[in-house]
């Protein structure tokens, strides 16, 4: 299961009240030493580090403060309102954050479906829902989708048709 910034912020919380070494906690977070005091730092009110790093953030430029927004784990809605921008220069900002982390393809896609993504995303949460996100299953899906959907539907049909035909004659 992949973490987002928050989770993973979360679990350095806990196993750093658990009494895990730093070590331990960079080994289940997969965070850098430094990452990790930073987040220690935070919530033991010794941040003064920080300070100094939202001041220099202040005198960055909005796109910059909004790509270390994302690296927050900031959601886009947070970004906008933070920095005060229309939503098309955030969610510009957040294609541009996905190209520079090698995500060039998640941007691609986006643009491709994005009047669509409800759909999209519903099409993953049935995906989901029965268990379907696994490499086997996405390849069957594939190997089923490569081929005419129309007729893969008529030929669902006739077998529906077919099936209705033999219950009503037992």
């Amino acid at each position: 299961m992949v973490l987002n910034r928050r989770d993973k912020e979360q679990l350095v919380i806990k196993l750093h009240q658990e009494g895990r070494t730093i070590r331990e906690i960079a080994s289940v977070a997969h965070l850098s030493f430094s990452d990790i005091g930073f987040i220690i730092r935070k919530i033991d009110g010794k941040d003064d580090d920080v300070g100094v790093e939202t001041k220099d953030m202040k005198a960055k430029s909005k796109s910059t403060r909004a790509l270390y927004l994302f690296l927050q784990g900031k959601r886009p809605v947070d970004v906008a309102i933070e920095l005060d921008l229309p939503s098309i220069e955030v969610e510009n900002m957040l294609q541009e954050y996905w190209v520079l982390n090698g995500l060039d393809e998640l941007a691609l896609v986006y643009v491709e479906v994005r009047s669509h993504l409800t759909l999209f995303l519903r099409l993953f949460h049935i995906m989901k829902q029965n268990k379907l996100i696994n490499k086997k299953d996405i390849q069957i899906i594939l190997k089923h989708a490569g081929h005419d959907l129309s007729s893969l539907e008529n030929k669902f049909r006739q077998l529906s048709n077919v099936v209705l035909d033999l219950e009503i004659k037992r």
